[in-house]
Formats: structure tokens, sequence, C-alpha cells
């Protein structure tokens, strides 16, 4: 079975060469206990690593089934000592972080068997040594003799023709040598054993054969005790899945340091987020869009995902039109465009300053005592309308889409607001002035399923608001107590909530209807002036087409207002909001093709930088690539910090058959696994982080 023709080994030094083994001739077979022996610096152990493939010759040849093996690579003698040797080591060589089952596990996955398969053949082979109470016992904690039987069960569990073991019994009382020395002898009735031993008294009554070294060469080869010569085939090996092995093996390396698993996940994990964390700052500050100076004097809603879009021939544009903008990148499209611009404050968003009488204002219908001695203060300006048109009825948790005048949609964790009233202010600073407000009570209609602060209002709520662009005044002719013709000249400065219709007034926090007035005699007619980018339009109505005059304006009906807003609101440019100002260019390109013209906001609004901004970003650049190289430093250092942990266990996997290349798949699994739990708790943190982001900002 194994044969050596004058096999030599030299060992080199700087200074001078030794000769550890001088032309051994032997020849092995199966069925046979051989012993090899000699005093130390004899030859020995070297020449039992030879034969167990763990070390080189220089001369000679050693074959084994006829086989030369002088020419084997690091990949033949991987695969030698995988399928042909079980190693039973005077130091045991156990994974001291390894049980006692895992430590037999091991080589059953080496064969190939998964590890549930493993599990159960492995409590097997320990029944046979004794060792079926200890499973869960570290290897650390056994006895010098229970040690060696671990030893010994693992090497039955590599299922070779060859045994080979160094001293076996040379740490082991009498009681626990002769045990393990019975166990050999009965192993070697269907193998070859080969067992180094310094105490030839001790081991002489189980061997066949005795070889003794002496300088290097065999100096005596004794059969003890005749054996038959056991032919027996080289022992087949199923082809095995690399990456399943590898997965095995990091799971058994994981499992059996906890406390080492978790420190490097936690270490791994403050890397991998610390590096996102100055990956994120570096690329905010790449681009210079933070360090500009922005104006308001064209949009006061400059959101860098905003932009105006419209035909390139300026012709209406129809829904159909309009979706078609709907392009890669975009995230929702507004149909009504000025809207965009226009603030709403929702309760929370405003509160009533009192400055005489007692009471708190109602908070459906925002009445307040002792009106004439009441403000209110705007306290959130970042609220920007959006009209229900970029929804549909899969955006809501509950409740239904806004279809009356003064409805909308919202976010809300209490269903319960479904059907609730609330006051709502809006104020357009640019057209309207820092202090005009208008007031409607909105109802919520429905729950939106994204967890964000914005509202989404009706059409005819957005129409109102549209309309609002116009600057329109109003004529009221009537004819007094005394027959004399009279007239009410009203600049139109918004519109209000009525019962019936909307009202044009002058003074956008109230609207008060007269009573027992002059003015409110019936009036002959009533003429509007519209003034808009056309030009200017003069009308006039029969009084049938209104409800009632005041001091402040008149109130016109819903079915007038759409005819006036259907004539005058040319619906010809629309906003879009794409998912990130990084997709500006692409989104502008993209809408040229389809003959659109867009422009930024933001882009519109610049009107310079800002020094301080600019030194801060600079300093943030640096800063992030700085983090970002000691943050890689401190990943390799960890990934070579978990080699150097393992080198010792590595090295005994080596020995019992674990190839260089599955210990680099084994290291590959573990650091992708701390990688990948670290980047799952990054992603759930990112989620977390936005969801809270959107919930602020938005």
């Amino acid at each position: 079975m194994l044969k050596l023709e004058n096999v030599s080994k030299y060992y080199y030094s700087s200074s001078s060469v030794t000769c550890a083994l001088r032309k051994i001739n032997l020849q092995l077979n199966i069925g046979e206990f051989v012993t090899i022996t000699g005093e130390s610096g004899s030859g020995k152990t070297t020449l039992l690593n030879i034969l167990s493939g763990l070390d080189s010759y220089e001369d000679g040849e050693m074959y084994y089934y006829d086989k030369k093996t002088s020419f084997f690579d690091a990949e033949d003698w991987e695969n030698y000592r995988k399928n042909e040797i079980a190693f039973i080591f005077q130091n045991y060589n156990l994974i001291d972080s390894f049980t006692v089952l895992e430590n037999v596990i091991v080589p059953y996955i080496i064969e190939g068997f998964s590890y549930k398969e493993a599990k159960i053949k492995a409590k097997e082979t320990l029944k046979l040594v004794g060792l079926e109470n200890d499973y869960h016992k570290k290897a650390t904690k056994l006895s010098g003799g229970q040690k060696q039987r671990l030893s010994i069960a693992r090497a039955l569990a590599k299922e070779t023709n060859i045994i080979v073991a160094d001293e076996p019994t040379g740490n082991l009382d009498i009681e626990n040598g002769k045990a393990i020395l019975e166990l050999l002898k009965k192993l070697s009735k269907d193998k070859l054993v080969i067992v180094v031993s310094h105490n030839l008294s001790q081991i002489e009554p189980y061997i066949t054969r005795k070889i003794r070294l002496h300088d290097g060469e065999i100096v005596l080869d004794e059969v003890v005790e005749q054996v038959d010569n056991i032919k027996v085939d080289n022992i087949s090996k199923n082809e095995v899945n690399k990456y399943k092995q590898a997965f095995n093996f990091s799971l058994l390396n994981l499992k059996s340091q906890p406390k080492k698993t978790i420190l490097v996940l936690l270490l791994t994990l403050i890397c991998v987020l610390s590096s996102f964390v100055f990956y994120a700052n570096f690329k905010a500050n790449i681009d210079d869009n933070k360090t500009k100076e922005l104006e308001t004097d064209f949009f006061l809603n400059f959101d860098d995902t905003r932009l105006i879009v419209r035909n390139v021939s300026g012709e209406e544009l129809t829904n159909e039109r309009i979706n078609e903008a709907n392009v890669k990148y975009v995230k929702s499209v507004e149909k009504y465009d000025y809207i965009t611009d226009v603030n709403y404050y929702r309760l929370g968003d405003y509160k009533w300053i009192l400055g005489g009488g007692f009471g708190e204002p109602d908070p459906v219908t925002g009445e307040v005592p002792f009106f004439d001695s009441s403000s209110i203060t705007l306290v959130d300006n970042t609220k920007f309308m959006r009209s229900a048109y970029s929804l549909n009825e899969s955006d809501l948790l509950e409740g239904r889409l806004p279809t009356g005048r003064f409805e909308m949609v919202v976010y809300s964790d209490d269903p319960s607001i479904i059907g609730t009233k609330e006051v709502v202010l809006f104020l357009n600073r640019n057209s309207w002035g820092e202090d005009a407000y208008l007031k409607y009570t909105v109802e919520i209609v429905g729950i939106l399923k994204e967890r964000t602060k914005q509202a989404y209002f009706s059409d005819d709520l957005c129409m109102v608001m549209q309309f609002s662009q116009l600057k329109v005044s109003i004529s009221i002719n009537y004819f007094d107590k005394n027959g004399r013709l009279k007239a009410l000249i009203y600049n139109k400065v918004g519109i209000l909530q009525t019962e019936n219709g909307y009202a044009f007034t002058t003074n956008k926090s109230k609207f008060q209807f007269i009573a027992n007035n002059a003015a409110a005699i019936p009036a002959q007619s009533i003429t509007y002036n519209i003034s808009h980018d056309v030009g200017k339009d003069e009308a006039s109505i029969n009084c049938e087409n209104y409800h009632e005059v005041c001091i402040d304006g008149v109130m016109l009906s819903y079915d007038y207002f759409i005819k006036i807003y259907n004539k005058y609101c040319v619906n010809d440019q629309f906003t879009i909001f794409i998912e990130d100002y990084c997709y500006t260019d692409d989104v502008m390109k993209e809408l040229v093709d389809l003959n659109f013209d867009s422009l930024s906001c933001f882009r519109a609004s610049v009107s310079g930088y800002d020094i301080t901004k600019v030194i801060v970003r600079y300093a943030n650049l640096v800063i992030s690539l700085v983090a970002l190289f000691l943050m890689n430093l401190i990943i390799v250092f960890i990934g070579l910090s978990i080699l150097k942990v393992k080198k010792n266990d590595y090295v005994i996997f080596k020995m019992i058959g674990v190839t260089n290349k599955l210990i680099k798949k084994i290291n590959i699994f573990e650091l992708v696994f701390y990688c990948l739990i670290s980047n799952i708790v990054l992603v759930i943190t990112y989620i977390i982080v936005k969801n809270k982001r959107i919930i602020d900002t938005v």
C-alpha cells in the first residue's frame, strides 16, 4: 500500500545541511499495526510526516498504491491528506473553541456531509470512544484521556485507510494509555495504523511490526505478528460542494465563539455605519447646492426636485399630455403648478394670539372669542400645497380621495379623524403679501399609506388658488333710496368659502355680510375686470348670477366661478417632482425629446454663493475622505485579526484535510456574514432615518 524506495530527507540552514533520513526502504500494508521507535533526533517523527504527507522528501520515491508521489503538487498533497490519512497527535491538536461534538463534525464536513448529517454521524462515532455524555463540553474542559479519545474519534470520522499517531499515549496514565492502544489495535484489523512511540514496552503487546530508527536510518524492521495481506482499494469520495463546505465551517466558527462573533460583528457594524455616514456626507458635499444663496423673487418653493414644465409650442395642456411627462426618475406630477408656491397651515402650524379676552379657539371652526383683540402667528412655513391629482386609490389606507370643494387627505395613525374638519390657512407671500391669508374649513376624507406630513387637497380648492393669481376688480352697480345710480368697486385679493359659492373679497381673514344697509339693495348689474397674460377683459352679469353683495365684496355661485376659471385660467404649465436633484439634467433631456420645455425652480432661484458655506463644504469633503480611508483600514485590520485569531485552528484544519482554497472560502463566508448583517442593520437604519426625515421635511 505504502512503499518507500531510497527516500532521504535533508534540512537546510544558512550554515549547514542536516540529513534527517537516509536511504529509507520500507513497505507497509493494510492490517498492520506498526510502531516506529528510536531515540530523540533519530528521524521517527520526520518519517511519520513524510508518510502522512505533512513533509516532503528530497531523494528516492514514495508510492501509494503503486502511484509515484514525487510529482505531487500542493493540491495533490492536500487531497492525499484529506482522503487517505487520519491523524492522532501527541498534543491532540483539537480545536479548543469547539465542543466535543463540533470537533468530530469537522471531518464529516470535510467528507462532504451536510451539517445535519455530520452531527448525527459524529454522535455515533463519539459513542465508540465513550464520549457520548460529553457532546457539549468544550475541548479545553476534557481530561488528557478524554482528549486523546476525542482525537481518535476525529480520526475515525475520516474513513481513511491509514491512521498515523504521534505518541498517542505520551500524556496519558497507564490505564488510559492501555485503553487507547486496545482501540487502535481494533482499528488495525482493516486499516494501516502507524504509531510513533518512545515507550516500546507499553505498546509492544499490541503491535504486529516494529521499526527502529537510528541517526536517520532503519536499524530494525521486525514482524511481531504475521497478518494477512488485505487488499483494499482506494476509498472513493463523492464530489463535494466546496461552497456548502465553506458555509458549514463558517457556521461552526461563528457558533463556537459567540462572544468573539458578537464583538467582531459590532466592530464591523460600527465601521460600516461610519463609512456610510462619511460617504453620505462626502456625496452630499460633492454638489455645491448647499453653498448657494437663493432668492424668493420668483419662487417661494425652490425645492431642488421641482421642475416647471410646459409645451414647447405654448399650447394648453390636456391631462393626457401632462401624464406624458411622468418619465424615468419622476416621482410625481402636479397639474396645478401655481399651488406649489402656496403655503398651507394646518392646526399646529399656526397659533392664536389673544390680546384681550379669555378662552381657546374652537378646534373645528377656528372661532375665537374677542376677535377685535386677536391675531394669528404662522409657525411653520415649510409646507406647500399639493393636489389629489398626483394620487390614486392605491395611495390610500382608508377613506377616499378628495372630490368636494373643501376636502383633503392626510397621513395619520388615527383613522377616526376621517370626517373631521380643520381650519386651514393658505398664504402666498409673493402675490398676497406677508399677512394676507385665506382661511377655509377643510374636511379630512382619507388617510394616506405613506408616512408623510404632506396634505393633498381637492381639485376645486386648488382651482381657487390657481384663480387667485389673476388680478380681478369687480364693480357693483345699484340705485340708492333716492334713485341715484351708485357703484361699489372692489379690488379682488382672494376668494373665501361660503355656503353656496365663493366670495370675492378685499379682506382674506374674514367675510361679513351686511344687514339693513344701502349696499344690500339688489344690484342692477356686476362688472368684472380680469387682467392676465393675454390682456384685459370686461363683462357684465345679471343679478341672478350672484347671491349677495356686501361691504367687502360680492359672492358668486359655484357654477359661475367655474365658467370664469375655465375662461381665464389657461392650463399652460404644470410641475413635476423628481426622485433626486442629481437626475435633473437626465429628466430635462428626456422632456425635450417629448417637446416639453422645463425649468428648475432651484436653479432659477440661485443668486450667488455663501462663502462661509463654501469653506464648510470643502472641510466636510476632506474630513469625509480621510475618515473613509481610516474606516477601510480598520475593516482590513478586523479581517486580518480574524485570520490571526484563527491561525492555529486553520493549521489543524490543514492537518486533517482542509485545503487552502477551502480556508479562503471559509474566510470569505465569515466576512460576508459580518458585512451582510451589518448592511442589513444599515438598511433598516437608513429606512428609519429616511422615513423620519420625510415626516420632518415633507
